[in-house]
């Protein structure tokens, strides 16, 4: 999933120093440029810093509809808060799998 200003803000980084620690793939926390709380929350869970689960009442395959629709773009433009949520919903959905 990307965002649609990716490419902008790839071309307006220009030749700004990143810091030591940043991964090519993602945007550590301690990267001052980029403040996203949303992100952060999901960064937890996927790490399994952050121990969630559904509740009793919540069905998994609601979860799975969510996240399909969000990838097929059915809920409207990609921004950070959208992005958290399919990645806290895939971890929730992997863990109920066993996949860790």
């Amino acid at each position: 999933m990307t965002r649609d200003d990716d490419t902008d803000r790839e071309e307006d980084a220009g030749d700004a120093p990143e810091p030591a620690d940043v991964d090519r793939d993602g945007t550590p926390d301690t990267d001052p440029r980029h403040i996203d709380p949303a992100g952060d929350l999901a960064d937890a869970v996927e790490s399994g810093d952050l121990d969630l689960s559904l509740a009793d009442d919540q069905d998994a395959e609601e979860l799975r509809e969510f996240v399909d629709a969000a990838e097929r773009g059915e809920l409207g433009t990609v921004d950070p808060g959208l992005e958290a949520q399919v990645r806290i919903a895939r971890a929730l959905l992997d863990d109920m799998e066993g996949g860790r």
